[in-house]
């Protein structure tokens, strides 16, 4: 039997090794840098079709939406979840940290990764798609439809994040979950959401998501935002929903708060 070599241990020691600090930051970093520069992407250019007198079915293009969101989502959990958890979502890090899944110590690196992994993501949509990717896109940002009030918006982001918090509690944070199946069911999650409630206020149920898109546009290109729309219901509205969920798996499932 071949003894194991120098090498050999130092990989093993690396594997075992915890993700310092810096290195769960940057994972933070880069996944919500995919998750906004592909889903935002996917949402500037369904935006920009009509302008290029390239039409496609409104329902064509939320499941674009939808399953360039929930796709992205399933690539950062499978890529960077060993080494952050991959949050990539202000409501989610709260959520866990509220639950007692996740350490308050480490919040505000995961914010601060997240932050600055958004502003890149949408400022790369700008780079790739030029102006009017912000003044006719956005740069995907979401918005309430004409018909959805700023309650509404506030309750149906709460619903969202509420719903996505539940299913990674049920599949990444529980440890009695069947192994394997976090990041499909949670990325499922996130397009099965947006192609329900996109209609209504685009679902980002992420406030670093919609935040990206918004001060991007803003700071580089003048477009107009609707700050207080994005305080109640793109910021307030996922946390408080986000929490909610995390809660409510924890009461039905009879989990325990695993950071004391």
């Amino acid at each position: 039997m071949r003894q194991p070599s120098t090498v050999d241990t130092a990989v093993e020691a690396r594997r075992a090794r915890p993700a310092t600090q810096l290195e769960r930051f940057a994972a933070e970093c880069f996944g919500t840098f995919l998750l906004v520069f592909i889903g935002g992407g996917a949402a500037s250019v369904a935006a920009l079709l009509p302008h290029n007198r390239h039409y496609i079915p409104a329902s064509a293009e939320l499941l674009l939406i939808a399953l360039a969101h929930g796709l992205a989502l399933f690539v950062i959990v499978m890529t960077v979840g060993r080494i952050s958890g991959a949050h990539v979502n202000p409501a989610v890090t709260i959520a866990l940290a509220s639950s007692g899944q996740f350490e308050w110590v480490d919040v505000l690196s995961y914010l601060g990764g997240q932050l600055i992994g958004a502003l890149v993501g949408a400022l790369c949509i700008a780079i790739a798609y030029g102006k009017l990717a912000a003044t006719v896109g956005h740069l995907g940002a979401p918005s309430l439809a004409t018909h959805t009030n700023i309650l509404q918006g506030a309750i149906v982001e709460g619903l969202g994040a509420g719903i996505l918090v539940f299913a990674i509690m049920a599949t990444a944070v529980d440890k009695r979950a069947p192994a394997g199946w976090a990041a499909l069911t949670i990325g499922l999650t996130l397009g099965a959401v947006i192609m329900f409630l996109g209609p209504a206020t685009g679902a980002a149920v992420n406030p670093a998501r919609a935040l990206g898109p918004d001060a991007i546009s803003a700071a580089f290109f003048g477009v107009n935002v609707n700050w207080p729309q994005y305080l109640l219901c793109y910021l307030i509205g996922p946390l408080v929903g986000g929490v909610g969920g995390a809660y409510l798996y924890r009461f039905i499932a009879h989990l325990p708060p695993s950071v004391r």
